[in-house]
């Protein structure tokens, strides 16, 4: 094979870029969002004590718990479906939706009284999920890139001048009034409100391993600081929290190939182009940080200056992320919801445990480990199932 030419590699690189422009427009707006999202809580974490900043994030964690609980899977489910063509599932998911958030709302603040924003916010949480997993069933890629920046635009311009005028309650009103402005397309649904569930029925089996996983993912993206505000104290949580930060931005990428690659793969196609460049961009962008990270926290959060071990191992869980990411896209498009939802459960019993265990030898470092040794035990079992799937064992 000969070596490229300039203009070759150029006309390569359009290439892919036309043919994968859904993939640039979700990246965008994912990695958008990412960065706005960071800066609203890299600025909270410059004003707010270490304390506050878990005991603030500690409440969102409870609130996405709700939600996940609370919307059942069908946003994956309406995803899936409707890039399949199958218009009517998202009314019926949506008319569900819309009971379950009711029923969950009642349950919360008669359970977390003096928490009773709870409520709310999950509620707000779940009407988004489900406006997003229509536009990204449909396919309306450059529509979800607008929603997705949009929902930080108002977050950034409401969050902290609501803490300044009412303090941490002011951060979750900003919070979820971000989520409820942009979820359009769910309200827009609600003209079309049904009882019959005949095209969900026949989803039944899907949509529960579809509601396993979605509880499942939330549980391990959020108990987590449950587990650490409860157990080892808000100061902790905040240490632990900054370090979440530079992960939840870093994921920006492996988030973006799941929600590209989902329907890519329910319609047929497999992008392994993609699959290549997105794993590959995870791991530079991992790299990149975990060097430069100590000159960060020194220089803008001086207050966390504890954190930056924590930072640095949290950089190195984006790699496992990204296989995992892109392989539970691959599952849940050939309707293999099953392997996914194993996945899911053996990172949450993992995370829990290495949390219990390693957080009480090893410190916030062991906390922050935890998340690593979680990762990689659930890339290596999807891994795994994916060969003995290609050799007929499973």
């Amino acid at each position: 094979m000969g070596v490229n030419t300039p203009r070759e590699l150029v006309d390569k690189v359009f290439g892919f870029l036309r043919r994968e422009s859904g993939l640039i427009w979700t990246s965008a707006g994912n990695v958008v969002s990412s960065i706005l999202g960071a800066l609203i809580w890299f600025i909270l974490a410059s004003i707010l004590k270490v304390a506050e900043y878990g005991e603030v994030n500690y409440f969102i964690a409870l609130s996405f718990i709700i939600a996940a609980f609370g919307s059942l899977g069908l946003n994956i489910t309406v995803t899936t479906y409707l890039a399949k063509g199958e218009e009517r599932l998202v009314y019926e998911a949506n008319s569900i939706v819309l009971l379950s958030s009711v029923v969950v709302a009642v349950a919360t603040i008669s359970t977390f009284r003096r928490m009773w924003f709870l409520a709310p916010t999950a509620m707000a949480i779940m009407f988004f999920w489900m406006s997003v997993a229509e536009l990204l069933g449909a396919k309306k890629y450059r529509e979800y890139a607008y929603v997705m920046v949009g929902y930080r635009v108002v977050q950034v311009a409401l969050m902290i001048p609501l803490y300044l005028k009412f303090g941490l309650i002011g951060i979750i009103v900003g919070y979820l009034i971000g989520y409820l402005s942009l979820s359009y397309r769910f309200f827009k649904s609600l003209s079309r409100l049904t009882r019959n569930i005949r095209s969900l029925r026949g989803k039944l089996g899907f949509a529960l391993h579809s509601y396993g996983l979605n509880v499942v993912t939330n549980l391990t993206t959020f108990l987590d600081k449950v587990v650490i505000g409860s157990v080892y104290g808000f100061y902790m949580l905040g240490l632990y929290q900054l370090g979440y930060q530079f992960l939840t931005f870093l994921s920006t990428i492996p988030v973006s190939l799941f929600s590209y690659l989902l329907p890519e793969e329910s319609s047929g196609e497999r992008r392994r182009e993609a699959k290549i460049i997105g794993f590959n961009l995870a791991l530079a962008a991992a790299v990149v940080t975990y060097v430069i990270a100590p000159w960060i926290i020194v220089n803008f959060f001086p207050n966390f200056t504890e954190a930056i071990g924590v930072v640095r191992i949290m950089c190195i869980a984006v790699v496992p992320a990204a296989a995992v990411n892109i392989l539970n896209a691959m599952f849940f498009g050939r309707e293999r919801s099953a392997v996914a939802f194993t996945g899911g459960i053996i990172y949450l019993s993992s995370l829990i445990t290495c949390l219990l265990l390693l957080g009480r030898v090893f410190g916030i470092v062991g906390l922050a480990s935890s998340i690593i040794v979680s990762q990689t035990a659930q890339a290596l079992y999807l891994v795994v199932s994916l060969r003995l799937s290609r050799h007929g064992g499973g």
